[in-house]
């Protein structure tokens, strides 16, 4: 399996609110995540960072998972205490007040891939040459366009298209999407600072060209995004297994 990271603070913004991880347990059990602090907001760098220090500190002593099931249990409950250690932090600190985060990912183990997702930061999914979301956006417009109450091309430029209707360290208790998903070739975990500007084609034409790196396909959809403006922070992880 081979991997690359990279972040960005992007052409606007002033600091980095994303934070990331890629790491192993005893067992060779992998998790990826991404976090992106909520729209700039107060201390979205802390939430973000927090999130996945828990992770950190947690996840190199996990396992050995018995089957699919115990990971996505294991990640359920992880982060169901990482959500309530973001809402104390911005409980008990007035200067952490209504901080919160995204939190976006994969476990991949000996007995399968599980998807993470809780905002609006996204896993995609590659195998030969067809690209899948493996993630749902939790965003306002996309529960509109759900809904039926907005069409796709109304949705794209919607004034309410980055409200979040989930998010890690907002209410006391979470319920995110862990799902197991299918073995692919590649898979991609990014914040909206690329799926936001660059779209899915073109995501989709770097990600399948077999005449570059991993590494090489990572900084060219970076580049890409800021090519596309750099509005926003920019982190992905693409992993190949």
């Amino acid at each position: 399996m081979e991997y690359f990271c990279v972040t960005d603070t992007g052409l606007v913004r002033e600091k980095n609110q994303d934070s990331y991880l890629a790491i192993s347990n005893a067992y060779g059990d992998f998790l990826v995540l991404v976090a992106d602090g909520i729209g700039g907001g107060k201390a979205g760098e802390v939430a973000s960072g927090e999130t996945i220090k828990y992770f950190d500190d947690h996840f190199k002593g996990s396992g050995p998972f018995e089957n699919i099931e115990d990971g996505i249990n294991y990640i359920r409950y992880h982060i169901s205490c990482a959500n309530r250690h973001i809402y104390d932090l911005s409980s008990r600190y007035v200067e952490y007040a209504g901080m919160g985060t995204t939190l976006t990912g994969i476990l991949i183990t000996s007995h399968g891939t599980i998807s993470i997702n809780c905002g609006d930061s996204r896993v995609y999914g590659f195998i030969d040459d067809l690209s899948i979301h493996l993630t749902v956006d939790h965003t306002l417009v996309n529960q509109m366009l759900e809904k039926g109450q907005i069409t796709y091309e109304e949705s794209l430029n919607h004034p309410k298209k980055h409200y979040l209707v989930k998010a890690i360290g907002i209410f006391p208790v979470v319920t995110p999407d862990v799902h197991k998903v299918r073995n692919m070739d590649y898979y991609l975990v990014c914040s909206d600072g690329l799926h936001s500007y660059v779209s899915d084609e073109e995501i989709a034409k770097i990600v399948i060209r077999k005449d570059k790196s991993v590494e090489e396909k990572c900084i060219d959809l970076k580049d890409l995004a800021l090519l596309k403006g750099g509005f926003d922070n920019i982190t992905i992880v693409l992993v190949k297994r």
